[in-house]
């Protein structure tokens, strides 16, 4: 039997019956050719076919309302989807799991003069719970037939529909708006090919897991490599208890970023100094079979490509993290349960059927992944000893003179990424606005932390972001005890490391941007104590002064060029 050519439409259609789409409702449309074609191959579908769309909907909506399941609509481009609209408010209403899907033209050629290109996008926003666009192909490509995507396109259009059924069902049911665009031609067809789409699975809710539940999710980690990837989050000492007593089990290792507030022993800090030293065949002995992740988006743009990598590792998110976020392209479950109940019950339960003999073997993760930690640290320990005066040098320094006591705030770009590198333990707090990873409020942000707190907060930032807010000098009569640490290497040296922009000839000028910030003449303004450090003598002698003295900066100043050298050669 023939299918459709167009992936987009294949994946999609395949994601719908695994999440239990078994009813399409489809009125005929040259724009829907793809979904029309896709449909009549594929036997697990019940296809119903009516021309008048409003006339569509509403036998959909019959349907839904006695299986209470999904079923799905389609329709072509133009005004056909605006006939779907009173359907589809009475299943908002109703609390009825429609799944429209309409065809659309390229997004290029919306109101442009050409036939059926108004704006379909949005149209029922004010009665789908939510609605998804996916752009057209830019060319045809052969079904893969398997999990490991072909394209970052069939990736998304994964995740979209998967993200879009579990939006029609779980929770308050309803209706939900997929806009598809199709680019010609239309009617293109290959074989039909059996293909097992990766299906994303929703369990748990906030009064947790039941206890047979809990059991076979235990029953399923406790002989596999689990590794616990932390990103940013704000202090939790239940948390934190519970993490530390799931990382104990020998097949689990936890990799904490600094701002993941998580207080945990043998070097769990250290991700890109450590994954830049391993070679493809301790990757592949190194690779867990299950993430499970928790807190915000990563720092470590080497963890999330290692375990892009990944074949076959499955990937779990819990309750802090919307259903909706597959950084890692594996994601294959989420448990809606809060982090903290869930590896505080997971531990018992994992202890218990290990202690029973029910477990078989259990792999030695945790100790693998420990050892190619201290073998790293000894490395690390080494260069960083021998290194000239740089900033990794200089934060090295400033990272170990921090007192536990202390809160650390670091400001985006190379600052936040030197922490990840030579943190080896978490003052009293570590954060950073990782949200959306700006450069411009880190100083007030910072400032604000400070006045919260009742210690003192140190600010690690650089020249270029210290630039966008020295007002912050002047809020220190309004409290709180902040203390600044200026890494000085004449504007944004992360241009100077990361590839795209390392060998431009323009770097300097339209990307690092030298801000050629008067610090001193600026603190000596707003009566703080300005201090001054180009060297490992100076240094030391600056932090002494800096941690015995209130509204103190010190400013590190570094040669940009050999910095960069020196960071890349740290982590070849």
């Amino acid at each position: 039997m023939k299918d459709t050519a167009n992936a987009n439409c294949r994946e999609l259609l395949d994601v719908l019956i695994a999440q239990g789409v078994d009813t399409i409702v489809l009125s005929p449309g040259s724009r829907n050719t793809p979904l029309l074609v896709g449909a009549s191959a594929r036997q697990e579908l019940k296809k119903i076919i009516i021309t008048d769309e409003r006339t569509a909907a509403f036998t959909a909506l019959g349907i839904g309302i006695v299986t209470r399941r999904p079923v799905a609509l389609a329709c072509t481009s133009g005004t056909a989807l605006y006939n779907y609209a009173p359907a589809v408010a009475e299943a908002y209403y109703q609390k009825i799991p429609l799944v429209v899907i309409t065809a659309d033209r390229p997004a290029q050629w919306i109101d442009q003069d050409d036939s059926q290109t108004l704006r379909q996008f949005g149209a029922l926003d004010k009665i789908v719970k939510r609605s998804y666009d996916i752009y057209a192909e830019t060319g045809m490509t052969a079904p893969c037939g398997n999990r490991t995507y072909a394209s970052e396109r069939e990736w998304y259009v994964n995740r979209t529909a998967n993200e879009a059924m579990l939006t029609a069902k779980e929770g308050q049911p309803g209706p939900v708006h997929i806009n598809m665009q199709f680019g010609n031609p239309l009617g293109n067809v290959t074989d039909r090919s059996e293909a097992t789409p990766r299906v994303v699975r929703v369990i748990g809710n906030d009064s947790g897991l039941p206890p047979h539940k809990m059991r076979e999710l235990a029953e399923e980690l406790v002989g596999k490599r689990i590794m616990v990837v932390a990103g940013f989050m704000g202090a939790d000492d239940s948390l934190n208890r519970a993490i530390r007593e799931f990382s104990r089990l020998e097949n689990v290792t936890v990799l904490a970023e600094t701002i993941s507030n998580l207080h945990l022993d043998g070097h769990a800090y250290m991700i890109d100094s450590l994954l830049s030293r391993l070679d493809p065949e301790e990757r592949e002995t190194l690779k867990p079979d299950i993430v499970i992740s928790i807190g915000g988006a990563l720092v470590s743009r080497m963890l999330k490509e290692y375990l892009r990598g990944c074949d076959d590792t499955q990937h779990w998110t819990l309750a802090d993290t919307d259903v909706s976020v597959d950084c890692f392209q594996r994601l294959s479950m989420h448990i809606d349960v809060p982090p903290h109940r869930f590896f505080k019950g997971m531990a018992g339960m994992m202890r218990h059927i290990i202690s029973k003999g029910k477990a078989g073997t259990v792999p030695s993760y945790r100790s693998l992944w420990n050892e190619a930690r201290l073998k790293a640290h000894e490395e690390n320990s080494v260069l960083t000893a021998g290194m000239p005066w740089c900033e990794l040098k200089a934060l090295d320094r400033v990272f170990t003179t921090l007192p536990k006591s202390w809160n650390l705030f670091l400001s985006n770009g190379t600052c936040v990424r030197y922490a990840q590198l030579l943190l080896d333990r978490l003052p009293h707090a570590c954060y950073c606005n990782r949200g959306v990873s700006g450069i411009d409020g880190t100083n007030a942000t910072a400032f604000g932390v400070s006045l919260a707190y009742g210690g003192t907060t140190l600010l690690v930032t650089g020249d270029m972001s210290f630039a966008y807010c020295t007002e912050v000098l002047n809020l220190a009569k309004l409290g709180g005890d902040l203390r600044i640490v200026v890494v000085n290497n004449r504007g944004g040296g992360i241009f100077r490391f990361i590839g795209t922009t390392r060998n431009l000839d323009i770097r300097e000028e339209y990307f690092c941007s030298d801000p050629q910030l008067p610090l001193g003449r600026v603190a000596q303004a707003y009566g703080w104590k300005y201090l001054h450090a180009d060297s490992e003598k100076a240094l030391r002698e600056g932090l002494k002064t800096l941690l015995e003295t209130r509204q103190s900066i010190l400013e590190i100043e570094v040669e940009p060029e050999s910095s960069a050298e020196e960071l890349i050669k740290y982590l070849n």
